[in-house]
């Protein structure tokens, strides 16, 4: 990174909101959005360009308090505000968007949490803001750009490539839940839009290696930690009890340390999903703390007899991790909540029992989404009862298969399963969770022969899961359904002792997000020479 990091800064008014009251009439306001550049809009440096497009102010008239139902209509009919960004530089660039309230206001002051924004790209059901509304979830006041602002809201957080251009469109309007109480009445509110930057020295080619050769180069020369699989698809998994396989992908917490993940193998793996698909070598990892103990899935009394159904791609946990464009169902509480960096309530327990949960620190950032790849994921099962008495390599090809289990769970639980259960094979989406297999094939090397002839129902005993550095000592959710249960609830779990078994949906287990990264994510070479690669305290660096 270069020594001394140079900021830029701009910003734009934003709008001013103004708000009446007459008794028994429609209330109505209008908010008008204008381009202010001044003297003191300066650039501090020649190779970082923004734009805001148009010289005219932007009005929208007779805006008010709209109800739910006539938001839509508004939002796909409204003039967005336009603004694009260009890095000119040689260099990457970190850059964060804030909304900034202001306190000029001549009579009364409306309230930001009356506020609310949308920033997106292209389409505002995709917006890129974690919140809407503006209220201290958001708040970044210690990164004010305008020292006299009442509070700065971070919209976004991005990377920008070194000569990349990225538009946004932004549009406000008044919170449906805006009271109409006195104090709000002709109140007034106006804030700027506001863009600082800081660039960062993009690693050197001869520096950094796609990250999936990385560690397929590293498995020719480390074959105790690393070995490559008896499947046909010849994955690379890291094995044994401890490996250093550590990686930042750019997770920070609220004090700005990085969130760690680790480094399961490298998978092939069907990608570029838009365009009929492609299979690539990607590397899968794996949070390395659990981000807390929630539900599988969860249902009311009246389904499954709230014990929750064993559908991944209906999921109550993957609405929770995944972005909601990949998913159609109304999410229910928790949906997207880690993805986007929120906190609210999440299921915890059978009848959809549900408990508080806050992401805010420990979600998904915007800097890690752009190195997550979108894929294929396989959700089979097996064809047969009793399915944890079966092998690694046994449950690595039921994973794969086209048998979904419903077949299983109807001849077992009758019309319990007609209606509850689809059980596809198969799904598309960025977070997940480790297979079974996942776990079964860590073993170390030491132990490794003697450990694959067994069931994973039989890792309890001490030479499996204690040569396995994805055992944590407590219960951990993996992606697959089990056709042992004859209620349809059923998910594989890797337990505290070891062994692999089935948990009833409801249920609470911890939580550990599983990825791939993009093909085009490369690994830096060491920036600590003298320490070794890939441990808590040097972990692998990535780049795009």
């Amino acid at each position: 990174m270069k020594e001394n990091k140079k900021k830029v800064i701009m910003y734009t008014t934003l709008g001013i909101i103004a708000l009446g009251i007459v008794a028994l009439t429609i209330t109505y306001a209008y908010w008008r959005l204008t381009k202010e550049q001044t003297k003191h809009n300066e650039i501090s440096t020649g190779c970082f360009n923004i734009e805001f497009t148009g010289e005219n102010d932007i009005l929208l008239e007779k805006a008010y308090p709209m109800k739910l139902e006539e938001l839509e209509n508004f939002l796909s009919s409204a003039t967005p505000y336009h603004f694009t960004i260009e890095n000119t530089c040689d260099d990457l660039a970190t850059a964060t968007i804030n909304l900034e309230s202001l306190n000029d206001v001549a009579e009364k002051q409306l309230n930001d949490e009356y506020i609310d924004a949308i920033l997106y790209e292209t389409d505002y059901h995709n917006n890129l803001n974690s919140e809407k509304n503006l209220n201290e979830n958001m708040y970044n006041d210690e990164n004010k750009v305008i020292s006299s602002s009442l509070h700065a809201y971070e919209l976004y957080n991005f990377v920008l490539q070194k000569g990349e251009t990225k538009s946004f469109n932004l549009l406000l309007y008044m919170d449906p839940d805006t009271p109409m109480e006195t104090a709000n009445m002709n109140a007034t509110w106006k804030g700027k839009i506001t863009l600082s930057t800081e660039y960062k020295e993009e690693p050197k080619e001869s520096n950094s290696s796609l990250a999936s050769e990385y560690i397929t180069e590293l498995a020719k020369t480390d074959s105790t930690n690393l070995w490559v699989d008896d499947t046909s698809e010849a994955n690379i998994r890291y094995v044994g009890a401890t490996v250093n396989n550590y990686i930042d992908i750019g997770d920070r917490d609220s004090e700005g340390n990085p969130i760690l993940w680790r480094i399961i193998g490298v998978m092939n793996n069907i990608t570029n999903l838009d365009n009929g698909g492609q299979k690539e070598s990607l590397v899968k990892i794996i949070r390395a703390e659990s981000i807390g103990t929630y539900s599988w899935d969860s249902s009311t009394e009246g389904i499954n007899n709230g014990w929750g159904v064993n559908e991944w791609g209906k999921a109550d946990l993957m609405k929770l991790l995944n972005p909601q464009e990949v998913y159609s169902e109304t999410p229910g509480i928790g949906g997207s909540l880690y993805w986007n960096r929120e906190s609210g309530n999440c299921y915890s327990g059978k009848n959809e029992g549900n408990k508080t949960c806050n992401f805010t620190s420990i979600g998904i950032s915007e800097e890690a989404k752009q190195k997550i790849a979108k894929v294929r994921w396989n959700t089979g099962t097996f064809a047969t009862y009793n399915t944890n008495k079966f092998t690694a390599t046994e449950t690595y090809l039921a994973e794969r298969s086209s048998y979904s289990g419903k077949e299983q769970c109807e001849s077992y639980g009758g019309n319990k399963c007609n209606d509850e259960v689809t059980r596809t094979t198969t799904w598309d989406g960025y977070i997940g969770l480790m297979y079974p297999s996942d776990f079964g094939y860590a073993v170390g090397i030491e132990e490794r022969d003697r450990c694959l002839k067994k069931s994973m129902y039989s890792y309890e005993s001490a030479e499996c899961y204690t040569n396995d550095w994805l055992f944590k000592s407590n219960e951990i959710w993996t992606i697959s359904p089990s056709s042992d249960s004859t209620d349809a609830s059923g998910v594989f779990t890797v337990f505290s002792e070891g062994f692999v078994d089935y948990s009833q949906a409801f249920s609470t287990q911890n939580v550990l997000p599983v990825a791939y990264l993009k093909s085009s994510v490369k690994i830096t070479s060491n920036p600590k020479p003298e320490q070794e690669y890939g441990t808590v305290d040097n972990p692998f660096v990535l780049s795009m």
